[in-house]
Order: C-alpha cells, then structure tokens, then sequence
C-alpha cells in the first residue's frame, strides 16, 4: 500500500532484482544465443534453442518501466510542477550515460582505422547519427531494414522508452483516474491490433513504438492496480489464478523455445503478460519465494549497473572477440567461449565505473527537484 517517501531515495532490492533477471536474460541472448551457430553440434545447439526467446528481457525492462514510471506520474499528477520535475528526472537519470556511449562509438569509429587494431568495418553503421540523437533510430531502422552497426542496434529499445515518456505523462495527468485504466487497455488492444496486420517477423512491429506499447502499457496498468485497495484485495485473494495463468504462459515460451510459433498467437503480448504476473505476484507477497530470489545479491547488483550493461555489452563483446579473433562474436569452441566470459566481466567493471562515476551525480543531481506535493509513491523512492 502507498506509504510516504522519505527525504533521500532508497533503492528497493526486488525491483532491482527484477531489472537484473531483465539484463540477464539479455545477456544470454546476446552472448549465448546468438553467436551460437544454428549448424553446432547437439549440446551448443541445445542451449542455442534454450535461451532463443531470452531476447525478451527487454520485455521485462518495459513491464517494469511503466509500472515504477506510471506509479511516479499517478501519485504526482496533482503536482503544479508535475511536468518540469519528471523531465528533469528522466533527462538526468537517461541522457549523460547514453550521448557519453554515442560520443564513444563515434570516437572509437574515427580511430579505428587510424589505430589499425580492429577490423575495419567493426565500427561502419549504415545508418546515419542524427536518427540516434534524436531517439528516431527505432524508425529509421525500420524504414532501411537493418538494426545498423551491432553496438548501436539495441537502442531502438531506448527510443521507444523516450517516446513513451513523453505520452504517458500527457494521458495522466489528462484523464480521470476512474478513467484512465481504459484508457490503458486502449493502448495495449492498439498495439496488439496493428502487431497482427503485419507479417511476422517485420522490423515494424518488433521495433517501432506504436507496435510495442502493449507492455509498457500493462506495466501502467499493475500500477493502477495496486493503488485500487479493493481491486488490489480482489485481484490477491484470487491469487491462484493468477498463478495458473503465469505458469500457463511460461510453459508456451518454453515450448516456444524449442518449435515454431503456435499458431497466430502473439508472442509479445505473452511475455508482456508473463512478466506483469510475474511482478504482480511478487510485490503481492512480500518475504515470499519471489521476493527472496529477487533480492539474491548477484541478481541485484546486476539490476544496479544494468544500465551501462545494456549500452555497452554488444560492443564490448564486438571488440574482445575482434581482438582475438578477428571476426564478430562466435562461441563454437572453449576459446570463444572464454573471450565472451572475459567481455562479461570487462562490460560488468566499465557499468560499474560509470554507474559511481558518472550516472550517480547526475542522478543526484534530478533528484533535488522535488514535487510540490508530498511524494508516496507505492515503493518508497525507487530509482528507474
């Protein structure tokens, strides 16, 4: 139930848990899956298929936004400066890490060829700069069929979070709150609708913002949930079902995992509803089984600095493998799969050096902009 915030955030350790299964999941796809080759032998080609649908942790990452940012917006709307000091948030805690990772890209592109120590396409995008610096990549891609150059290519995940941050705040705090969970569903149904007029596996629906809103959207909506203490108790003592359902859709996935799609079902709206069940049951039953596994201290840490995580992996991973190899990333024999171990624990030390060096002060330095009402927000201070 909402309780008041105290003066200084606090981090809360299952939610940063939960952002560091999302940042995991990534990881597995990134570095297992996807450098697997599909003709390796049984055991490399079972684990290729095992963790072929962990590309959904970015999923996970979107469940959980819009729940901390809905429940943000939802208990500030009555704010007289409700939107200056959620811009100024946003802008401090997103966009230092992400121009200081293009100002690196773009640096490291220039003296690649001049340090003569990469591969010379390594660092080549086929997309232009500009789309990145506006947050428009996610389109851009889209119109040219390419994610562009590899260490740039998971951005189109932080586009679509920036276009999301600037319509939610608008529908709060223009809708009534009795209201506002149509106007959710709205958004969620809108998604899934154009996601089925287009053909699978098209750069439209999995990267461009109108067709993946559905599970920002529901993330939104457990937000209103929890702040409804009569549908809250409802929802809870039905609790079983709600179990029923998660395990329902987590036995499709891994089925998925491992056969072609079933029928016209959309894969994205199970897993966006996966993980709004998921998170429901957790913060549903505080000490319980959930609970403790998200608060495991590796699985925290992880959440803390999955950030920096998420923009550098791709192109630490690129260039260790460059480096020793001479080629994109492959894990098809025990060296490779020793240089992807090595990038993991050089991209964990670079996300922790800019976490306490850099992201800390400017994330410091938004939060001294306070609503002018009295912040209690569901989950005291939590930082996204």
């Amino acid at each position: 139930m909402p309780s008041p915030a105290p003066s200084t955030p606090q981090r809360v350790a299952e939610l940063d848990g939960v952002r560091g299964l999302a940042i995991l999941l990534v990881l597995l796809y990134h570095y297992i899956a996807v450098p697997i080759p599909p003709d390796a032998g049984r055991p490399l080609s079972f684990i290729r298929q095992l963790f072929s649908n962990t590309w959904s942790g970015v999923d996970l990452f979107f469940v959980l936004s819009g729940f901390l940012i809905g429940g943000i917006l939802i208990e500030h709307r009555s704010a007289g400066n409700y939107f200056r000091v959620f811009y100024t948030r946003r802008i401090s805690r997103i966009f230092p890490l992400y121009y200081f990772f293009l100002a690196l890209f773009l640096l490291l592109q220039w003296l690649s060829p001049r340090l003569g120590i990469f591969s010379q396409d390594l660092f080549y995008n086929p997309l232009p700069i500009t789309p990145y610096l506006v947050y428009l990549q996610n389109f851009a891609m889209a119109i040219r069929g390419t994610f562009g150059n590899e260490f740039l290519a998971m951005t189109w995940s932080l586009a679509i979070e920036e276009h999301f941050y600037l319509l939610l705040p608008l529908l709060v705090w223009r809708s009534r709150p009795d209201r506002l969970p149509f106007t959710l569903l709205f958004f969620v149904a809108l998604s899934v609708i154009l996601r089925a007029m287009l053909a699978p596996g098209s750069y439209i629906s999995f990267i461009v913002t109108p067709w993946r809103l559905d599970a920002l959207f529901l993330g939104v909506l457990l937000a209103v949930l929890v702040r409804r203490p009569a549908l809250l108790e409802t929802v809870t003592s039905r609790r079983v079902w709600v179990k029923a359902v998660a395990v329902a859709l987590l036995i499709f996935i891994a089925y998925s995992s491992f056969s072609e799609p079933l029928g016209s079902l959309d894969h994205l709206l199970v897993f966006g509803l996966f993980f709004t069940a998921m998170l429901f049951l957790m913060l549903s039953q505080s000490g319980g089984p959930l609970t403790r596994f998200f608060r495991r201290r590796w699985l925290v840490s992880l959440g803390r600095y999955s950030y920096g995580i998420y923009l550098f992996h791709q192109m630490v991973n690129g260039m260790v493998h460059d480096i020793f190899f001479h080629r994109p990333p492959v894990v098809d024999s025990l060296p490779t799969a020793l240089a992807t171990g090595l990038s993991f624990a050089l991209v964990c030390l670079l996300a922790l050096g800019t976490y306490r060096a850099f992201e800390t002060r400017f994330i410091e330095l938004g939060h001294r902009s306070a609503y002018s009402i009295d912040e209690h927000i569901i989950l005291p201070g939590v930082e996204k």
